[in-house]
């Protein structure tokens, strides 16, 4: 893991997409690359040599509402650790930026929740804001 940087910064509109297309998260323009990307509230990059690898984003306000929007890792890179360094970086943020009675949620795909129990998070049902929920009529994602 030593050869695997981590640095708070943005990746570039044209390695987002790439990072996105390698870890199976389909495809998007460079248009909503760049707009979703200028909306963070912080990022997190680790990168071998120049390549990015993994990526953290959240998105929100910075003081009262924090949205963990991405956590991506090469595939070829899992299992290494490598989110965890993510997520300690996501963590480290909050506990500086987040002021008394924020909100710091995330959707986790589907069995992945224990990974973010790590991290301090819990499942909706069992904390003060009811049933996680999501808006079913958004758009599908665009196919790789």
């Amino acid at each position: 893991m030593d050869d695997i940087m981590l640095s708070q910064e943005r990746p570039t509109v044209a390695e987002y997409i790439d990072l996105r297309r390698r870890a199976g998260w389909g495809t998007i323009d460079e248009a909503t690359a760049a707009r979703t990307l200028a909306a963070s509230a912080f990022s997190v990059c680790l990168r071998r040599d120049a390549t990015l690898v993994g990526f953290a984003r959240v998105i929100g306000d910075g003081v009262l509402y924090f949205f963990l929007a991405d956590l991506i890792v090469d595939p070829s890179f899992r299992g290494g650790g490598h989110g965890d360094r993510l997520m300690r970086a996501v963590t480290d943020y909050y506990r500086q930026a987040a002021k008394p009675g924020a909100m710091i949620a995330l959707i986790a795909l589907k069995g992945r929740e224990a990974f973010y129990e790590r991290f301090g998070y819990v499942r909706c049902p069992d904390g003060p804001f009811g049933d996680g929920m999501h808006f079913a009529a958004a758009p599908s994602p665009v196919a790789s």
